[in-house]
């Protein structure tokens, strides 16, 4: 038997969690390469050069696949929330440098930001416990810092801090997605950068929070 004949039969006799881990890294990896809007399961098992059965043994669907990359992602965002949170100076100016940090993030990991943008369409399903898990603490890190800052005497008393929550995300994801869309129009016509403008809303906003 030939080295590469072994190998072969070691691929197919994974064990069931080390086969999931190599799906969710190969998925991870043709994400990477070719963008979330041309990800297929098709070009996940032609990467690993496995039956499309084999895939569906472990995951549901395409978005059980995507959820479980997105997970990474969005630990990697939380990781830019709380350095930000950690190396700011107190007061609204730490708030304005956490949802800043989303654009850096953005901007550090196009194809990841490209995916959590996809998976807040209306259609998006999944069944991964593990994303739930990460998407919670997201929304628990930021909402515990509204909470600290009303605290502190920083932000209003009456700012209900799970709606902030939610506006903020939907507003800095909206902006985000217009700034990269409209690039060229914004930089080579209006000599308006990108950061620029994303501070002019971070500003607005969280000055519409502050005391």
């Amino acid at each position: 038997m030939t080295i590469g004949q072994i190998m072969v039969i070691q691929r197919k006799h994974l064990k069931p969690a080390t086969r999931r881990e190599q799906i969710i890294s190969a998925a991870d990896i043709v994400l990477q390469d070719v963008g979330v809007n041309d990800f297929t399961i098709d070009k996940v098992v032609e990467y690993l050069g496995i039956a499309k059965g084999t895939v569906y043994k472990y995951f549901q669907s395409k978005d059980d696949v995507l959820a479980e990359v997105a997970v990474k992602a969005l630990n990697q965002l939380l990781n830019y929330f709380k350095l930000s949170e950690r190396n700011s100076p107190e007061g609204p100016e730490k708030t304005k440098a956490i949802i800043m940090s989303s654009y850096h993030y953005g901007q550090d990991y196009s194809k990841y930001f490209e995916l959590l943008v996809d998976l807040e369409r209306p259609e998006f399903k999944t069944s991964a416990e593990s994303h739930k898990r990460v998407s919670s603490k997201i929304q628990e890190f930021y909402i515990d810092h509204i909470e600290e800052q009303k605290t502190k005497g920083y932000f209003k008393k009456d700012l209900d801090a799970i709606l902030m929550n939610y506006l903020c995300w939907g507003a800095s994801m909206g902006v985000m997605q217009f700034v990269e869309s409209k690039r060229a129009f914004l930089t080579e016509e209006m000599n308006i950068s990108q950061e620029r403008l994303m501070q002019s809303f971070v500003d607005v906003f969280v000055d519409g929070m502050t005391v």
